[in-house]
């Protein structure tokens, strides 16, 4: 089996649990992905992380503060992976699609949809993969819901319902997410939830809906429940209160290309929340897209709801991929606690699969440029007053709101 040699470029909470990821994979005969290079501005954040992937995957990868200088000193790379702030995801990947290197990044894509679409042109001038790490739809939730959709199980879908609102003002991970020249939550959490609706319904094609900031001074929690040490570090050292300039709560409306509409209310802040996933059809329903470690369930007719371990039973020719039977061979991930890793280790699976075997990567550049793009028409419509096309969004045409981050940034 040929092997790929990757570099990590950011090494800051998120590039921790891609460590995780390739130790979960690494503990699998599915592996061909050696992690040989780390690469971050922060040394200290280089070395803590050299440091875990030694205690991880039994060796110590070496560790770079400058890109250039990583592919220069290590020409055996075949690949890197963008882990770094959403802002800057399109000048490392341009960079390392430029060096020859092959790219996966996380989500967002990038930061604007104009700067997604200058990654993907990188990628196809220099023949390079590029993949987005997009995780929630990999989990067997997701997975059985598509199945049940495409195959009719409850026939025609007409209707969806993505809901998703949290109260409260906590800072939401890390205080950056509440800027806007850096995402904002909508986009950090909307990206997800674009992608799922996407998956299960089609593409959007237009949209209309309203954003706004509820929550103008985020404060820190009272306690930080993620395991890895630069969460830990990152929690002591933040400050009680952070300014947010970043909307927090969208509502809206998509008309999806097939016909059906999604009626979408996502939002982290306020007073007040709600959890409802619906895909509504001519026959039946199901509840929820999938997500990472959930749960989906459905109703034929006007019976009784089916849990997941019943609508496995009936799903006649549903099948999931080799890696995914290996890590999940009951089809339920919820009572998983290393989901998260193993889902990120199917994506490093597929990335390496695609590299060395010439196939294509389920999630890549256009896909994920539709996720952020679907985000941004919300604002967009917001901001002009009235229903956007997603081509126009998608091309760049329509960027009023985006246009003060593309002018911040120098994206051009």
């Amino acid at each position: 089996m040929e092997r790929i040699n990757l570099g990590l470029v950011g090494c800051g909470g998120m590039g921790t649990r891609h460590l995780y990821g390739l130790r979960s994979l690494a503990q699998t005969p599915f592996n061909r992905i050696d992690l040989r290079a780390l690469c971050d501005i922060n040394p200290e954040n280089a070395g803590m992380a050299a440091a875990e992937a030694g205690r991880l995957l039994g060796v110590e990868p070496a560790v770079f503060t400058d890109l250039e200088a990583m592919a220069a000193a290590m020409p055996e790379l075949d690949a890197v992976d963008v882990v770094t702030d959403p802002a800057v995801h399109h000048e490392v990947a341009c960079r390392a699609l430029d060096l020859g290197l092959h790219v996966m990044v996380e989500k967002p894509m990038a930061i604007t949809v104009r700067a997604c679409l200058k990654m993907i042109q990188a990628a196809d001038r220099n023949g390079r993969v590029l993949s987005v790490a997009e995780n929630y739809r990999r989990d067997p939730s997701a997975r059985l819901a598509h199945h049940m959709v495409t195959s009719g199980a409850i026939g025609t879908p007409y209707m969806g319902l993505f809901h998703a609102v949290s109260e409260g003002d906590r800072i939401f991970i890390t205080p950056w997410r509440h800027l806007k020249n850096r995402g904002g939550p909508l986009v950090d959490m909307g990206v997800h939830y674009a992608d799922l609706i996407r998956y299960q319904l089609g593409d959007i094609q237009e949209v209309y809906g309203d954003a706004r900031l509820v929550e103008p001074v985020r404060r820190k929690s009272d306690s930080m429940w993620r395991p890895y040490e630069f969460y830990r570090k990152q929690y002591e050292n933040m400050a009680p209160e952070v300014p947010a300039d970043a909307e927090d709560s969208s509502l809206a409306m998509f008309r999806m290309v097939s016909g059906a509409a999604v009626s979408w209310v996502v939002g982290l802040g306020g007073y007040g929340g709600c959890s409802t996933q619906l895909i509504l059809g001519t026959e039946g329903c199901i509840e929820g897209y999938g997500t990472r470690g959930g749960r989906v369930r459905m109703r034929r007719g006007r019976g009784d709801f089916q849990e997941q371990e019943a609508m496995l039973a009936q799903a006649e020719g549903f099948e999931q991929e080799a890696l995914a039977a290996h890590f999940f061979p009951t089809g339920l991930t919820s009572a998983d606690p290393e989901v998260d890793w193993k889902l990120l280790a199917m994506e490093y699976y597929e990335f390496g699969d695609a590299i060395a075997e010439g196939g294509e990567v389920e999630v890549d550049g256009t896909e994920g440029m539709k996720d952020v793009a679907a985000v941004y028409a919300v604002f967009e419509s917001a901001v002009s007053g009235r229903a956007v096309q997603m081509t126009e969004v998608e091309s760049g045409e329509t960027d009023a709101y985006q246009a003060e981050i593309d002018t911040a940034l120098g994206i051009v």
